[in-house]
Parts: structure tokens; C-alpha cells; sequence
């Protein structure tokens, strides 16, 4: 995708999805995101902020089964649908939120369905 805004730049139009959870159940979403077929992500410990419950910080300092974590990756929709579907499964008993968006990635590289 290209635009007068962004000019000769590639853009892949791609979904982004956030999760922030406990960090002792970082493993399972580790799972969800691998057996989804997302290719990579980013993990960001120690997340801190407001909820419903209050403010929550992230104390993995001592072990890293303690606090927040978040996870933020890009994939096809098909692809992170699959993954919310597991996260909402997951959610039904454990806290945690997932965002999801529509993005516009570059690295033509790593998301190019075929070489331009």
C-alpha cells in the first residue's frame, strides 16, 4: 500500500494485537501466539497501569512470575482472530485484556506476501 501521505514507502495493512496479562501466564500466550502462526512478537515486562480494580505495577524484579507482562505482535486477521478466540477462552477465568488494531506495517521483508 502506498499514499500520497507516506509517499513511495510500502505499507502492509496487517492487525496488531496487545495483551496484557499476569505474567505467570506469559507461557500460555506464548503457545496461543506460536500455534497461531504469528511469527513474531514483542514481550514488554514489569507493565504497570490503571484498571478497573485499581493500579497494578509489575514487581518481576525478584522472579519473573509476578506482575504484568505485555505482549504486542502483528499478523494476518485470520491469524490473530485465532489467537483472541484463545485469549478469550483464557480470560473466562484469569484476568487480563487484549486490544486489537488495524495497522500499517513496513519491513516489506517480513510481511510481504510475495516479493514486489
Amino acid at each position: 500500500m502506498t499514499d500520497a501521505t507516506f509517499g513511495e514507502l510500502r505499507l502492509h495493512r496487517l492487525k496488531k494485537i496487545e495483551i496484557v496479562l499476569l505474567a505467570e501466564d506469559r507461557l500460555l500466550v506464548e503457545d496461543l501466539l506460536k500455534t497461531a502462526g504469528v511469527g513474531g512478537w514483542s514481550m514488554i515486562r514489569d507493565v504497570a497501569g490503571m484498571g478497573h480494580s485499581g493500579f497494578h505495577q509489575g514487581k518481576t524484579i525478584f522472579n519473573d512470575q509476578s506482575g504484568l507482562v505485555m505482549f504486542v505482535g502483528v499478523a494476518e486477521e485470520k491469524i490473530i482472530s485465532e489467537v483472541a478466540r484463545g485469549l478469550a477462552r483464557l480470560f473466562e477465568k484469569r484476568p487480563g485484556v487484549t486490544f486489537l488494531s488495524d495497522v500499517e506495517v513496513m519491513r516489506s521483508d517480513y510481511f510481504a506476501k510475495s516479493p514486489a
